[in-house]
């Protein structure tokens, strides 16, 4: 960690303190409270780490792990990442989806980055934008003044029976410990330094009011619209066959898909696939 850096704590999550800051949101009107996180000092993998629980029972909706360290982080597409120590917040969550019809279950991940947007922007003040579908970037070039955005973190769900949100925030990174230079921290971006505890306990209050929405099928689409960077830019889609489409990112689809217009005027609805923005 560089010295200007000095100030961003990385001492561990403290239960009490979680807790405490657990204690300023409000815990909603559709449920019981969530259950307090469960913070680890290591390991694998926190969306791992869920499957796991999940596989040995029910557990209430909003059961959360919290890791210090990740030494095989999942990301998109397979990729397995690992985090410093203390340097971000790194964490895994619940939630039921039984009663959402199997057609709009696609809007979780869209849910969720808008709960992390939502968050960041409360406790840091800084303007956080998603690129589709589940990047929490910062508008601009990156570091190298390649193309940007600049990305401060992502998540990943994965669902069976119930779905597992994994969400992940470069927190205090400094450049040597952050992977590509399209990556960056809050402590990067100029925020004041942040309480991980207060970071964590605005993340969960966040998702819940996002999962609330979703369920409910209100306002959701048009909220992700109004924060969605990819829109209206020059993009490159990596599809998942390994195909690459090349256009304008012109829509968000009422089912989360992004709708890519080539040069003919053709456009063509994505359901997954990395975006590259072309242009910044």
């Amino acid at each position: 960690m560089s010295r200007s850096a000095e100030r961003w704590s990385r001492e561990p999550l403290d239960a009490v303190s979680v807790i405490r800051w657990l204690a300023h949101y409000p815990s909603g009107t559709d449920g019981a409270p969530w259950p307090v996180p469960r913070l680890l000092a290591t390991t694998g993998s926190t969306n791992a780490e869920l499957a796991v629980v999940l596989a040995a029972g029910p557990v209430p909706e909003g059961t959360c792990v919290v890791a210090e360290h990740q030494s095989a982080g999942k990301g998109r597409q397979g990729r397995v990442w690992e985090s410093p120590a203390g340097a971000g917040l790194w964490l895994s969550v619940v939630i039921d989806i039984a009663a959402v019809a199997p057609a709009r279950r696609g809007l979780l991940p869209l849910a969720a980055g808008l709960a992390l947007a939502d968050a960041l922007i409360e406790v840091t003040g800084l303007e956080v934008m998603l690129k589709w579908p589940n990047d929490i970037v910062i508008d601009g070039p990156a570091r190298d003044g390649l193309v940007g955005p600049r990305k401060l973190g992502g998540l990943l769900v994965e669902a069976a029976e119930r779905a597992v949100v994994g969400c992940g925030i470069n927190v205090s990174g400094a450049v040597n410990e952050l992977p590509t230079p399209q990556a960056t921290s809050l402590f990067l971006e100029g925020a004041p330094p942040v309480d991980r505890g207060r970071l964590l306990a605005a993340e969960l209050s966040h998702l819940r009011h996002r999962v609330t929405q979703w369920r409910a099928g209100l306002g959701l689409i048009g909220d992700y619209r109004e924060r969605c960077l990819s829109l209206g830019r020059s993009v490159q889609v990596l599809l998942p066959g390994g195909e690459v489409l090349v256009g304008v990112a012109t829509a968000i689809s009422p089912d989360g898909q992004l709708v890519v217009t080539d040069s003919k005027g053709n456009s063509r609805s994505v359901a997954a696939g990395d975006v590259i923005h072309a242009t910044i």
